[in-house]
């Protein structure tokens, strides 16, 4: 699964954090959020962990499928 950057940033900023703040919350480690800004894929379940800690649903910082 790959996480939109942009999309990832918006859900960051309505919660007025950033990625540091987001690896600080047990959601991610550093090398995910390397792998994420360098476009590669992400496991399922650490999709789930972003966007729980986000408050946001899955789709929300997922890549459109056609992209």
């Amino acid at each position: 699964m790959k996480i939109c950057k942009s999309k990832l940033e918006i859900a960051l900023a309505r919660k007025c954090w950033n990625q540091r703040r987001l690896r600080e919350a047990g959601a991610v480690s550093s090398q995910t959020l390397s792998n994420i800004n360098a476009g590669k894929d992400v496991l399922p379940g650490t999709v789930g962990k972003i966007a729980r800690a986000l408050g946001v649903e899955v789709t929300e910082i997922l890549e459109e499928a056609n992209s």
